[in-house]
């Protein structure tokens, strides 16, 4: 029998963007590079490669840019502590100025998920959809962007980790 474990997916790009106050972002491109731009945060843990194996050949057949981003202090990304959540809008701002992005869809996995709906909320007329998979909702009193759909899945056999309340299965938005 041969090897049946998943291989990770080659970037198409890989590398980091220099922010504003110096500090270094990490992140890796793969699939179509005139496709749309959709932003995949990772989960915790995670990284700019926590993405599907075959996320180069279904980007391609669907015309997408796929664009994975380090949080700082994760792999390529510099150490650094937001005051909130939604200042990590900041970052992606420069980060889709460096790459020339004006409108963009965002996604993210578990602990990604709330750094979608920052960036949904802080920029509404560039954001065009997004995506939340698998998250813990915080308890925090931040600002988060509405939804169109959502569906809150309670989670009956495991308790919520510290400050969170609830489980959410998905939220989804477009425009």
């Amino acid at each position: 029998m041969g090897d049946t474990r998943a291989t990770e997916p080659v970037p198409r790009r890989d590398g980091t963007v220099k922010l504003a106050d110096g500090r270094r972002l990490g992140f890796a491109e793969y699939g179509d590079e005139g496709g749309d731009p959709v932003l995949w945060f990772h989960g915790t843990p995670g990284a700019r490669h926590q993405i599907a194996p075959d996320v180069n050949d279904l980007a391609d057949q669907r015309g997408v840019r796929v664009i994975t981003v380090e949080r700082p202090g994760v792999g390529d990304s510099t150490p650094h502590l937001h005051g909130r959540v939604l200042d990590w809008a900041g970052d992606v701002d420069q980060l889709t100025a460096q790459l020339g992005i004006e409108r963009f869809a965002v996604a993210g996995l578990s602990g990604g998920g709330p750094y979608v709906l920052a960036c949904a909320h802080a920029f509404p007329d560039r954001v065009v959809a997004g995506a939340v998979l698998g998250v813990w909702r915080p308890r925090a009193r931040e600002p988060t962007a509405p939804t169109v759909a959502s569906w809150r899945w309670p989670s009956a056999s495991a308790s919520p980790p510290p400050g969170c309340s609830a489980s959410l299965g998905y939220t989804l938005w477009g425009r």
